[in-house]
């Protein structure tokens, strides 16, 4: 039996352009031509539906397969989900910063009061410092004062020693 495209493509439930893009594409030669009608082998006709079968097989799958998929619904459900998921991050991530804020705050704290101890040092060892230099200086001015008065001890004569 001979097959032409309009009878394969109605038992593979295509299109006969699609029947005749197949023909194309695989360079299938018909058996004989009348007129302008095509006949195509029982073995070619066969080897055409079954490729429209697996064709369609795959399509069905592929179908079945997106609709296997998560409904509006559950994509709505697990969107919701990730948004609490992410705040419930957001908000840890913020009271980090809250933390973070406190310690840089205490810190801030801590080195004024570090500073101001400071000032207070420096301020108590510079009038350490101008009160032992004034007691230097009046030991200093005592001791030249002592070292002329033994100077002018020495240069009196003997008797002048004796009977002051």
């Amino acid at each position: 039996m001979e097959y032409t495209r309009k009878k394969i493509a109605e038992e593979a439930q295509v299109s006969p352009q699609k029947v005749f893009r197949y023909i194309k594409a695989h360079k299938i030669e018909p058996t004989k031509r009348v007129g302008r009608t095509d006949y195509f082998s029982e073995d070619d006709a066969h080897e055409m539906l079954k490729f429209f079968e697996e064709e369609r097989k795959e399509r069905e799958v592929n179908q079945t397969t997106s609709d296997d998929t998560i409904s509006k619904d559950e994509y709505i459900s697990a969107l919701k989900d990730q948004v609490r998921d992410l705040q419930k991050r957001l908000d840890s991530k913020e009271d980090e910063v809250s933390e973070l804020h406190r310690l840089l705050s205490q810190e801030q704290q801590l080195a004024r009061t570090e500073q101001s101890k400071r000032l207070e040092l420096e301020s108590v060892n510079t009038r350490l410092i101008e009160t032992n230099t004034d007691v230097l200086n009046e030991k200093d001015a005592r001791i030249q004062e002592l070292e002329n008065k033994l100077s002018k001890e020495q240069n009196k004569g003997f008797w002048a020693r004796i009977f002051k």
